[in-house]
């Protein structure tokens, strides 16, 4: 299971997320959609421990 309550990064005054929270369950499919300057690589980014939330 992988599980993020309420993570959020800031750039500076730019806020790339702003208190995302998601639980995926084991044995589960997930996709992350969203616009381009969603935050989407971002987050992932957080998920494997390439950047630190804050």
């Amino acid at each position: 299971m992988i599980e993020a309550k309420q993570v959020s990064k800031y750039y500076e005054d730019i806020k790339a997320l702003d208190q995302v929270s998601v639980t995926i369950n084991e044995g589960n499919v997930f996709g992350l959609v969203g616009t381009n300057g969603a935050g989407k690589s971002t987050f992932m980014r957080i998920l494997s421990g390439v950047l630190k939330a804050d």
